[in-house]
């Protein structure tokens, strides 16, 4: 069982429940690959992508974490509306003056890439990448 005292998996535990804000429909891993038949709606889907190590001062060390980010809900004539409205309040949770944890140093929010699928009732997405400078 993975240790709960670990620095990267507190600072996703605290990025997950700062998405929530947003929906509480708000899933990490494997759970959040849109694939899941049963998924409640609209829903914003976390994937850990890399961590790297930047620099390093004795115990201490500055990393990038990159995760991608995705809104997910149902196509219909207001989709576009949905996707823009929900990336828009997660992007504004990351421009706030405080943070979201008290490692992160800087976040930044990638362009938004949107998926919007050609027909009514199937997934349309919209995508950013998050880069989160953290110090631990």
């Amino acid at each position: 069982m993975p240790s709960t005292l670990n620095p990267e998996r507190q600072i996703i535990d605290n990025l997950i429940a700062h998405l929530k804000q947003v929906s509480k429909n708000t899933l990490l891993g494997y759970s959040a690959t849109g694939q899941e038949q049963d998924l409640d709606l609209p829903a914003i889907l976390v994937q850990l992508e890399s961590i790297s190590e930047e620099q390093r001062q004795g115990n201490r060390a500055k990393y990038r974490m990159e995760l991608n980010i995705s809104v997910v809900t149902k196509t219909n004539a207001d989709t576009t509306y949905a996707l823009i409205d929900l990336t828009h309040s997660i992007r504004e949770l990351f421009t706030a003056a405080q943070r979201f944890t008290p490692e992160a140093r800087s976040v930044s929010v990638s362009e938004t890439q949107f998926d919007i699928a050609p027909s009514n009732a199937h997934l349309s997405f919209a995508d950013v990448q998050l880069h989160i400078d953290v110090v631990l």
